[in-house]
């Protein structure tokens, strides 16, 4: 006789209730916060601490987290690396846009970022820099506020009004530099102003060190699929003319776009410089 195992929907419940707890351990790191005690995570997502322990002994044991040896805190595993660098180098925006945002990169001297909007996030999957540049990519691989970003806002100008408008409602908008802006209307305006001329134009509102100027990437069927910006010091951009720069800009847009199988000739040959 034959026996088949059957999983209870009880035993179903507490395996995916196990992911979202080791998913939402993983989120808890950052920039700011890379190490962490295990009463500090079981306070966090309020565990016992036996439990966030369990949780955290798996997570070592699969290489997602480790442990300091001197202060015994946890952080992130370097399996996670290894994961972020197949999914950059498999993304398809990657591999269709990294050639034509190297040579952006070349002929501007400024740094060129691709990115994605992501769980209401602005996600940077590629950045370049110019030859010889210092530039040390900071913001590859984080999750930065679209509405006060150039590939953000590029891509919402290009989304439905309504879907920009709800975005709009239920983020938070967080004041980063005294120029940022939070004003709803405003971004709306900034958002139509981008949908006219075809790139956004973003100064100093998430650093004051940074000026930043974004397009869309365009599907087949003319969805957005993500975005490409151009960043830089804020006076040499401004002398540099953010018109030439926009031109250039949303020709190496148009080619990766081209790339997926969106005509964007029509696009440029429409906007208003």
């Amino acid at each position: 006789m034959s026996f088949k195992t059957r999983i209870s929907q009880t035993e179903v419940t507490m395996a995916i209730q196990s992911i979202q707890r080791a998913v939402e351990m993983l989120a808890l790191f950052s920039l700011s916060r890379p190490r962490l005690k295990v009463a500090q995570i079981a306070k966090e997502l309020d565990l016992p601490v036996g439990t966030a322990h369990g949780v955290v002994r798996t997570l070592v044991e699969m290489g997602l987290m480790r442990q300091d040896p001197h202060s015994k805190e946890y952080g992130l595993g370097l399996r996670l690396l290894e994961f972020g660098t197949i999914q950059m180098g498999t993304l398809e925006i990657n591999q269709k846009a990294a050639v034509p945002a190297r040579y952006l990169a070349r002929d501007t001297n400024l740094v060129v970022h691709i990115g994605v909007f992501e769980w209401d996030a602005l996600i940077v999957t590629y950045s370049t820099s110019p030859l010889m540049s210092r530039e040390n990519r900071p913001f590859l691989g984080m999750r930065l506020p679209v509405y006060c970003t150039s590939i953000g806002r590029a891509i919402l100008a290009n989304l439905p009004d309504s879907d920009a408008e709800s975005y709009l409602e239920r983020v938070d908008r967080v004041q980063y530099t005294p120029k940022t802006l939070t004003d709803s209307r405003k971004i709306i305006e900034e958002l139509k102003n981008t949908r006219q001329i075809g790139y956004s134009v973003v100064i100093q509102e998430l650093l004051l060190t940074l000026c930043s100027m974004g397009a869309p990437i365009l599907g087949a069927n003319g969805e957005v699929v993500g975005g490409i910006s151009l960043n830089g010091d804020p006076n040499i951009m401004q002398q540099a003319g953010f018109p030439a720069l926009g031109q250039t800009l949303m020709e190496t847009a148009a080619e990766i776009s081209n790339s997926f199988g969106y005509s964007y000739e029509q696009t440029i040959t429409n906007s208003r410089w």
